[in-house]
């Protein structure tokens, strides 16, 4: 996850300066986003253990991206130097996106939708041992008798 997180700031740098040369609207800038960053940033993201810690991680980054791709709810600083945040789900409206997490459970359902209807499956429930072979315990806790 650290991996992708590092390739995905360095993606997003080149990107990101372009997309601001070009002035590109909000939402193009989320399409962009999520076309090429984000692709890199969850690349591999369906076998995570995603502890809270590293999802902040992923989260923060994501929110960074979001509030330099916003026209209208951006951070601004205060004349007393502190800085006043818009709210986040402002913000991914404003952009087009949705929190990390949601990006994350999308790809996790997509593969195991892929996994459940996979032929293999049928193949090894249907599977007969073949003959001199030894007995195996099968998935379903039955040996396959000669």
């Amino acid at each position: 996850m650290r991996g992708n997180l590092s390739k995905a700031q360095k993606c997003w740098a080149r990107i990101s300066w372009v997309l601001h040369a070009e002035n590109a609207s909000s939402r193009v800038c989320g399409m962009f986003y999520k076309a090429t960053v984000q692709a890199v940033l969850l690349l591999g993201s369906e076998t995570w253990n995603l502890t809270p810690a590293a999802l902040k991680s992923l989260e923060g980054f994501h929110l960074r991206a979001t509030w330099y791709m916003a026209r209208v709810n951006k951070p601004c600083r205060n004349p007393d130097r502190s800085w006043t945040y818009p709210a986040t789900l402002d913000v991914l409206e404003e952009i087009g996106l949705q929190p990390i997490a949601h990006y994350v459970e999308v790809r996790r359902q997509t593969i195991a939708k892929f996994i459940v209807n996979w032929p293999i499956f049928d193949f090894c429930v249907a599977g007969k041992r073949k003959r001199g072979t030894s007995p195996r315990q099968w998935w379903g806790g039955t040996t396959n008798g000669p």
